[in-house]
């Protein structure tokens, strides 16, 4: 039912991209909670049963999402991803070292469940070891993430990563203090294990930091990293035909929100109009007005900024506001290729929208 639910246009793409984001916050929660249970961390109102409870359902909610992710990845038309492909590293097509991590990972999840379904068999010191693999299973999905991911460069995303970047090695370095505690305690030298585990948790966030760097935040990251070149050229040829840029003259009608911020300490007040342009041209208007306000509404405008352009590119033109009349505006607008714009907005408003015409002229 999902899947079927999940085929139309791009929702496939949309489901793939969202569960291994979700799994990758699940799977560093898991990572910081078995810590913690390891930790032996308790409070009052947190007792270690519920630690170590909420660690099994975090876990068993990492191999759901990632169970959908995959399913979602294969069932996608869009790249050329098999079963195989998923288990067995470094045998896709597409993007085969960055997909190749993910399969690496996915075998490590495997091999934690397998291991913990039977660990009365197998004995605790065995599946304690297979258990210490969730350590590298971690920024091994993170590589694959970022290397396979269509959002590894949005801000949004980055912030996510760095997120659990920061969650999971404040966990590390906890254990290790703990570890370290313990060691001391006893009378015993730091392991060469320990010194390992140090080293890792300051290697490891510095390697994805200079691998963004040098990677996915670089232009052509999709050919680099090993997208089918077939792939590229038809995701070119079937992005939609926007309009790259604006270019006077046009007029055009106007339709947006208009919204007025309280006044500040100071009596100053921010006006802000959002509006799309409809006609000779496509595009987006953001207007910000700033200024003492007025007690009959409004304000006595002191500073202005104003953006123009086609979605593709709303801040193709900036400037400033040049006159305010009444309803009458008059922007002064300049692209990144020094080329000037005046713009005249006419608007009418009424209960927070705003209708009117923008005419442009060279």
């Amino acid at each position: 039912m999902l899947i079927a639910a999940a085929s139309n246009g791009k929702a496939l793409w949309y489901l793939t991209r969202g569960t291994g984001l979700v799994t990758m916050v699940l799977l560093s929660a898991s990572v910081a909670l078995g810590v913690a249970e390891t930790n032996r961390w308790s409070r009052p109102a947190f007792p270690r049963f519920v630690t170590a409870t909420l660690h099994k359902n975090v876990s068993l909610l990492v191999t759901v999402f990632l169970g959908v992710h995959i399913v979602t990845s294969i069932v996608d038309a869009f790249a050329p991803i098999g079963w195989i492909d998923v288990i067995v590293p470094m045998t896709s097509k597409y993007r085969p070292v960055w997909l190749g991590l993910g399969a690496v990972a996915t075998d490590l999840l495997i091999a934690l469940v397998l291991t913990s379904l039977v660990r009365q068999r197998i004995g605790l010191r065995a599946w304690r070891v297979v258990h210490w693999t969730a350590y590298a299973c971690w920024p091994i999905a993170v590589l694959h993430g970022l290397g396979t991911g269509s959002d590894s460069r949005q801000p949004w995303a980055l912030a996510v990563y760095a997120a659990c970047l920061a969650v999971v090695a404040a966990s590390v370095w906890w254990r290790l203090a703990v570890g370290r505690r313990l060691a001391v305690g006893q009378g015993t030298p730091a392991t060469a294990a320990r010194m390992v585990a140090v080293g890792g948790s300051i290697a490891v966030p510095l390697g994805l930091v200079g691998f963004l760097v040098i990677g996915p935040l670089r232009p052509g990251w999709a050919a680099r990293a090993g997208t089918p070149r077939a792939l590229i050229a038809g995701a070119k040829q079937a992005a939609p035909d926007v309009p790259s840029a604006l270019a006077p003259p046009f007029t055009d009608a106007l339709a947006g929100t208009i919204t007025q911020s309280a006044a500040d300490a100071a009596g100053r007040s921010t006006v802000t109009i959002d509006a799309t342009l409809t006609g000779q041209v496509s595009g987006v208007v953001h207007i910000s007005l700033v200024g003492p306000a007025d007690p009959g509404g409004g304000i006595t405008m002191a500073a202005s900024a104003a953006t123009v352009g086609p979605a593709s590119d709303p801040r193709q033109y900036r400037g400033t506001v040049t006159a305010l009349s009444g309803n009458t505006l008059q922007l002064s607008l300049t692209d990144r290729a020094g080329t000037s714009m005046t713009l005249s907005v006419r608007l009418r408003s009424s209960g927070g929208e705003v209708t009117g015409t923008a005419q442009a002229t060279g």
